[in-house]
């Protein structure tokens, strides 16, 4: 039952848009933080200017740390099933395969259910690995609203979950319930403030590079897929730190859901959005999959003004980095996510409270942490540092 969509098949696909697209990156952010000394904005719109370089400066450090390296030993012999959103969108497909990959590493039994981008299905899924009597599930994108009553069901019988970009139930934007149904999140490390305050701040920075590239000066359209607790995460700290900028402007927003992907309408509708705001000089990508199939073959030569904020920064999203059709991305290794997910089950397995993943991001551009070629790899060697934890050396 394993899927697994070729990355191939988007290389092949980013080739062909990119011969009908253009775009600029513009500027560098040493000149822009040299303007900042002395702007034509009010007071307040220069503040967020400087603190907007200032926190770009800190995102090319990225917020990657070690992981811990409390030893945790894996426990033999669990059977898995990794529950997919869509194999067909990278966001989903990448840390599904890499989780298979560190379950099979235990030595455990993993399956992949592929949800197809069809939310109706989720539930069948979910119900499906039950009956195959999994030991552990792992939710890839699918939230926990969207599966409850079969994740009532699997925790009647003992089933661990935990889930990658996904969210609780008893996530305020996830539901808001009493009591949430997943056995553990992935430790992101995060403060008392949560989950959701540390997924508020990527979208954060997303913002604070727009305004330090553009001095403070950026007109933006949105987009926006509010499918997913994650992305409204990252839209509320994206928008919020747009509007303390007081010069930087969200022009438009436009909602874009997997339907639209299905019915190659995609295109035709952030095509139709750009037309409204002819002010729009930035487009803020809520991911990968929406950057390569929609929003960079939605700008043609008329668009060359406009630059894009990139999704996850997976390769496909790299190469159009390469080729000067999107500006940056804030980069999350999806590999990370999936062996941080099965560090998750291990550690319920176990009995114990899991550990911090070191999980974080890097923002990327074509000056900054780009490679000449492939993916963008992250500095910390999660693999080897989750191996030596789970005793193989």
């Amino acid at each position: 039952m394993r899927v697994r969509a070729p990355v191939r098949r988007f290389r092949n696909l980013f080739r062909i848009t990119c011969a009908v697209v253009a775009a600029s990156v513009a500027g560098n952010l040493a000149a822009t933080a040299a303007s900042a000394a002395s702007p034509k904005k009010s007071g307040s719109a220069d503040t967020a200017l400087v603190a907007a370089v200032k926190a770009t400066n800190t995102a090319y450090r990225g917020t990657n740390r070690p992981v811990d390296p409390t030893p945790r030993p894996a426990v033999a012999g669990k059977h898995i099933a990794v529950i997919s959103a869509g194999q067909a969108s990278l966001s989903a497909m990448m840390p599904t395969n890499a989780a298979v990959d560190a379950a099979e590493l235990l030595g455990w039994r993993a399956e992949v259910y592929d949800g197809k981008l069809t939310p109706a299905t989720y539930a069948s899924l979910v119900r499906q690995a039950i009956a195959s009597n999994v030991d552990g599930i792992v939710l890839v994108a699918i939230d926990c609203q969207a599966v409850k009553q079969p994740l009532v069901e699997a925790k009647e019988k003992g089933i661990a979950v935990t889930a990658v970009s996904a969210f609780d139930c008893d996530d305020p934007k996830g539901g808001g319930d009493a009591k949430g149904l997943f056995s553990a999140p992935i430790n992101v490390g995060t403060s008392a403030k949560g989950l959701g305050s540390w997924v508020a701040s990527y979208g954060a920075d997303q913002a604070n590079y727009i305004i330090a590239k553009s001095k403070n000066r950026a007109r933006i359209l949105m987009v926006r897929d509010p499918e997913f607790t994650t992305l409204e995460y990252i839209d509320e700290g994206f928008q919020k730190t747009i509007e303390r900028s007081k010069g930087t402007k969200i022009v438009g927003t436009v909602d874009i859901t997997a339907a639209d992907f299905l019915s190659n309408q995609l295109v035709a509708k952030l095509q139709a959005e750009l037309l409204r705001h002819p002010d729009a000089n930035w487009i803020r990508s809520p991911y990968t999959y929406a950057s390569v199939l929609g929003v960079v073959p939605a700008l043609g030569a008329g668009s060359a003004g406009v630059q894009v904020m990139g999704g996850e920064g997976y390769e496909p999203e790299l190469d159009l980095m390469r080729a000067d059709r999107v500006a940056a991305a804030n980069v999350v290794a999806p590999e990370w996510q999936g062996w941080a997910a099965i560090d998750t089950l291990n550690s319920v397995f176990r009995h114990t409270k899991p550990v911090d993943s070191g999980l974080g991001w890097t923002m990327v551009d074509r000056t900054h942490n780009l490679p000449r070629t492939g993916p963008f790899e992250p500095s910390v060697d999660f693999k080897a540092a989750y191996r030596k934890a789970w005793g193989l050396g």
